[in-house]
Order: structure tokens, then C-alpha cells, then sequence
């Protein structure tokens, strides 16, 4: 085969690809839906949402997805990892109205993968601006310092810490450091407070020798409330492409009493083009969900 015939070929190849990836894509104003996502929020609950929206934005249609996303999800607040471009960021705000207010860790020009915030003020009242803490130990988090937001709900106080853990095997060391951190500065500094850890931790929670040991080890003062998920089939996982479950919450014993629900967003199973489209437009990882309802 000449040269020539196997250049066309690849090329060929290239563009159906490129044209069956770009037949999922619809205009702003239609559904990129097929059928309901598993679950949402509602009014009874206080609804919060870890998702690491790959290297946001991996594709200049990604806003577009995300904005549908979040209108389906319906829930009052969503801890974001890997939001390297604030402009996409602020653009996304502006897109879902005036009750949305969203926080960026990092400078205004930093293209890092930064954690975020987006909050909804419809039944959230921010009590502070979320802060970095532990600072002097960013090594341990991959540069990227848990990041905290204070908030009313209902006349309760809540502690939400978010977190991104440095990924990849040969860095246990360091997600196992951060995890004796930061159980230490919750002990210290939130001892009494109802307090919500959600991130992307990078590890699983069902291995032998497990970095989450401080806390796994501590199950009358946290529990990961996903464990169940960690436990179950991979089809539940929230890192569909491995696959494996990687995105964790965490709660303190104030809060056992009230969690409704923790479930996997399976915004795939929903969405035009399945997991081929999530994983192009949108993010390697899914969405977890936690449900919180408290006593009248």
C-alpha cells in the first residue's frame, strides 16, 4: 500500500471519529438528555454534589453541558475539582442566574486545577468565604490546599472542606499524609461542628494498607457515607473509564443521624451519546451525590 493511500486512510478514519463524536452535539437550546438522571435534589433535603469536571473546560462545548447538568441536578451546592480557566468558570455562573454565586481557590489568572464552589442562595446562606487551610502542608495535596466553605442551612451550621488528593500509584505516601492532616485539623479545629469532607480522594476505599486509615480507623467520629458504593459493582463507580471509585464523601458524627442518600450521578446513562459524549465534552469522573435531611 503506497503511502499516499495510508495518509488518506488515516485521515479518513480521523474524520468519521470526529464526525460521530460531534453528532451528539445539539444547539444550546435543545435537551442533551434522553431520559431522567437517577437521582436530584429536592426541596427536603440538603442536596451536595463532588465532581471533578476534568480539566475544566476539556472542549469548547463544555460549558454548554455543564450548564444542563447542573439545571437537572437541582441541588444547592456543588464542590468542584480541576476548574483551570476561571472565565469558563464566571461564564457557567452568569448562565445559571442571579441565585448562583460560585468561589475559585487560587488567583484570577492561575490556569492550575483549582477547587471550586458553585452555590445555590435559594436556601444557602454563606457565612464566610471559603478559605484554604493547612497551607504549610501543600506538598501532601498535590498543591492544591483543602479548600472550606462555612454555611447556614436551616439554622445549622455546616463545615464543607474540599479536597483533591494527588493521584497515581507511587503517591500513597503522600494521600495517606493528607489524610492524618487533615483527621488531625477536623479533630482540632471542627471538633464539634457538622462537618462535610468531598473531593476527589484519588484512592479507593476498600484496599488493604488504606491511605483513609486515620479515618477508617475512627468510624465513631467519620464515615465515608459512599461506602456502599465503594462496595457495590463497578457499574456504580465514579470513574467509569478504569474502572474504580474514587470520589468519596465524608461526614462527621454530627451528621450520621440524617443522611437520606449517597448515590453516583450516572449522568452518562442519561446523556446523548452515552459515555463516549461524557468522557469527550465533560469529565473522566461522574458526579456523587449526598442527600441530608434534618429533624423539623
Amino acid at each position: 500500500m503506497s503511502n499516499i493511500k495510508i495518509i488518506f486512510q488515516f485521515f479518513w478514519l480521523l474524520f468519521l471519529s470526529c464526525s460521530e463524536q460531534e453528532s451528539y452535539i445539539l444547539s444550546p437550546n435543545d435537551s442533551l438528555f434522553n431520559s431522567p438522571l437517577n437521582i436530584k435534589g429536592d426541596n427536603n433535603t440538603l442536596d451536595l454534589v463532588t465532581w471533578n469536571i476534568e480539566n475544566f473546560p476539556k472542549n469548547n462545548l463544555t460549558n454548554m453541558y455543564v450548564k444542563q447538568i447542573i439545571d437537572s441536578l437541582d441541588v444547592d451546592i456543588i464542590a468542584l475539582q480541576e476548574i483551570v480557566d476561571m472565565q469558563n468558570f464566571n461564564n457557567i455562573l452568569d448562565s445559571l442566574g442571579n441565585d448562583w454565586v460560585g468561589f475559585r481557590s487560587g488567583g484570577i489568572d492561575s490556569d492550575y486545577q483549582e477547587l471550586s464552589y458553585i452555590i445555590n442562595t435559594q436556601n444557602i446562606e454563606i457565612v464566610s468565604n471559603p478559605y484554604t487551610i493547612l497551607n504549610d502542608n501543600s506538598y501532601y495535596f498535590a498543591y492544591r490546599e483543602p479548600y472550606v466553605l462555612e454555611i447556614s442551612y436551616q439554622n445549622n451550621n455546616f463545615i464543607l472542606i474540599n479536597i483533591h488528593y494527588k493521584c497515581c500509584s507511587g503517591s500513597e505516601d503522600r494521600r495517606l499524609q493528607a489524610s492524618l492532616l487533615l483527621h488531625s485539623y477536623i479533630n482540632t479545629f471542627f471538633n464539634d461542628s457538622k462537618v462535610i469532607v468531598l473531593g476527589d480522594f484519588n484512592d479507593l476505599l476498600i484496599d488493604n494498607n488504606n491511605v483513609f486509615s486515620p479515618f477508617l480507623s475512627d468510624m465513631n467520629n467519620f464515615y465515608f457515607t459512599d461506602f456502599t458504593i465503594a462496595n457495590s459493582s463497578n457499574t456504580f463507580w465514579s470513574f467509569p473509564s478504569w474502572p474504580s471509585h474514587l470520589d468519596h464523601i465524608l461526614i462527621t458524627n454530627e451528621l450520621f443521624n440524617y443522611v437520606v442518600d449517597t448515590q453516583t450521578v450516572l449522568v452518562d446513562w442519561s446523556l446523548n451519546g452515552g459515555l463516549s459524549a461524557y468522557d469527550a465534552y465533560i469529565s473522566d469522573h461522574r458526579p456523587v451525590m449526598l442527600k441530608i435531611l434534618l429533624d423539623d
